[in-house]
């Protein structure tokens, strides 16, 4: 069993359909009656977790197999820069390609619980990708509004499932928009009893839980043990709370001793929480966005707070990252890894590189990166990579004069 509580307030809100608290609009964080964590394997995928998922009936769980994604160590990489014990969490090999299938599949199972008719998102590409096909798969209705600059490809999936979908004009660059679009879904699911689905824990609380599977699996895959340093993305900065969350939910239930320290990455030119961190005060919206790597751009991070206060307890930081670099270290996960991943992933890479080269990792450490999707969500990134290549056009017996 759960309950939601308040983390402003600690008041305890009965109404387990409620995505903020009704006394102060704080953020609702799902507390369990027990730290245990047993393992139930019948159950698909981050199911197995159920004890410590925000679902009291396992009739109705919608899952396409999300979770157990690998746990990779790296192939090149790391031992080239200095850094053995490096690791690769690739969540693109979720069924939707992003670890947000891991929320979804939590969403879309808890809207079936709650008996709600519908669901409304507002995402770049990966959530309302996930959500659509596990609304799909549970057969249910949802309304995605999607930024006006998202990547086509992100788009042209997110169709193929068939929600009713609209691009926000302004959103992803306009601070004025986002807040707007945060005050006006929240409005439109009251009236109409849908079940908001974005993915922060500001918004989405129950829902978010699905992330923090992430932590779970990694201690898992290193036998018990807790990396020393897990390297996230951060866009909205609900995916960086919660692998802490869970990070701090695996030691309570005793299966490891000690946690690692987070670090929180950004993109130049859209870094409000990095800006807030390096300058010790609290974040504020900028006015626009000038980074181009999709799925962590905002202007306003809606747990950018949240990430802030889970970087102190972690003793951890942020890092800053050009989108150059990021497009590099893309690149060579790609030909040096045998990875495949979006920039918003491959941009751990890069500030783990960063942060080698500023002393800030000395190359004893246990370092984990969250790959958080695949490589074909955003087509201009993979036209980048191969418009200069030139693939040659040869004749059949040249095929014979190849030499090693």
């Amino acid at each position: 069993m759960h309950q939601l509580q308040c983390m402003t307030c600690g008041r305890i809100c009965a109404d387990l359909g409620a995505a903020s608290c009704p006394r102060d609009g704080g953020v609702l964080d799902v507390l369990y009656d027990s730290v245990e964590i047993p393992l139930n394997y019948e159950l698909p995928g981050i199911w197995r977790f159920a004890a410590r998922l925000p679902l009291t009936d396992p009739a109705h769980i919608v899952s396409l197999g999300e979770g157990d994604t690998p746990l990779l160590r790296s192939a090149r990489l790391g031992t080239e820069n200095g850094l053995p014990r490096l690791y690769f969490k690739n969540e693109g090999m979720n069924p939707t390609g992003s670890y947000k299938d891991r929320i979804a599949s939590v969403g879309i199972s808890l809207m079936r619980q709650l008996g709600m008719p519908s669901w409304v998102a507002i995402s770049s590409g990966n959530a309302g990708a996930s959500l659509s096909a596990y609304g799909a798969h549970a057969g249910v209705d949802g309304y995605l509004f999607t930024l006006e600059r998202a990547p086509r490809a992100k788009i042209g999936q997110i169709i193929a499932y068939g929600p009713q979908i609209m691009s926000l004009r302004g959103l992803g660059y306009d601070p004025q928009v986002e807040a707007g679009a945060w005050q006006n879904v929240p409005r439109i699911c009251q009236i109409n009893n849908w079940l908001m689905l974005i993915t922060a824990r500001s918004f989405s609380p129950q829902s978010m839980e699905g992330a923090k599977t992430i932590a779970y699996e990694i201690c898992q895959q290193l036998k018990g043990d807790a990396p020393d340093v897990v390297y996230v993305p951060v866009g909205g900065g609900g995916l960086l709370s919660c692998i802490w969350k869970g990070f701090r939910e695996w030691r309570a239930a005793g299966y490891i001793d000690r946690l690692p320290r987070m670090v929180a990455i950004q993109p130049a030119g859209c870094d409000p929480v990095a800006q807030a961190w390096r300058e010790e005060r609290a974040i504020v919206p900028l006015d626009d966005c000038t980074s181009a790597v999709s799925g962590i751009i905002l202007t306003a991070p809606p747990d950018g707070d949240l990430v802030l206060n889970d970087l102190r307890e972690s003793e951890g930081w942020a890092v800053t990252i050009a989108d150059e670099i990021t497009y590099q270290a893309q690149a060579e996960l790609a030909n040096r890894e045998g990875l495949f991943v979006e920039p918003a992933a491959a941009i751990t890479w890069a500030a783990v590189k960063a942060d080698l080269a500023a002393g800030r990792l000395t190359g004893a450490e246990k370092v984990a990166c969250v790959l958080t999707g695949t490589g074909f969500k955003d087509s201009k990134a993979v036209q980048r990579m191969s418009e200069n290549v030139t693939v040659p056009l040869v004749d059949v017996d040249e095929i014979m004069r190849l030499e090693p």
